[in-house]
């Protein structure tokens, strides 16, 4: 077996039109397909967002009361995911011309890789970054 990518990562979002805005109209992922719970009546259970070739985000519709935990989110919540850009210079000047805040400045990280972070309107974390010639993901340590 060869692992070839990311399939998707799945997040439980508390507002679908607040976390819809910022995934497409803020990110420009593309709304894909949406999936029901029950097809009968229509109820929404999941929105497919493509960002990539055959790379997703899912948003689950979160019909239950979820009880705040501050202090272990990471026990119940997705930790982040990382998605890589062409130009993080530009990203990060578009983040600023949408109003995304950014939870750090952009840095050259220990991989020898660009990151910096957003959150999104449910808390959850996103790495964005950028490979250069010297990145561990592509030369290895």
């Amino acid at each position: 077996m060869k692992v070839l990518s990311i399939a998707h990562a799945g997040m439980k979002v508390k507002d679908m039109d607040k976390s819809l805005a910022f995934y497409c109209d803020g990110l420009g992922f593309k709304r894909k397909f949406t999936l029901y719970r029950d097809e009968a009546d229509k109820l929404p259970w999941i929105e497919y967002l493509e960002f990539g070739d055959q790379q997703f985000v899912e948003l689950f519709y979160s019909y239950e009361e979820r009880k705040e935990h501050p202090n272990l989110k990471e026990y119940y919540s997705l930790y982040h995911i990382a998605l890589v850009v062409d130009d993080i210079h530009e990203a990060a000047a578009q983040f600023k011309e949408k109003g995304i805040p950014m939870k750090t400045d952009l840095v050259l990280g220990p991989d020898h890789t660009w990151q910096l972070w957003i959150v999104d309107p449910d808390g959850n974390e996103i790495e964005i970054m950028q490979y250069t010639g010297k990145s561990f993901q592509l030369v290895g340590k």
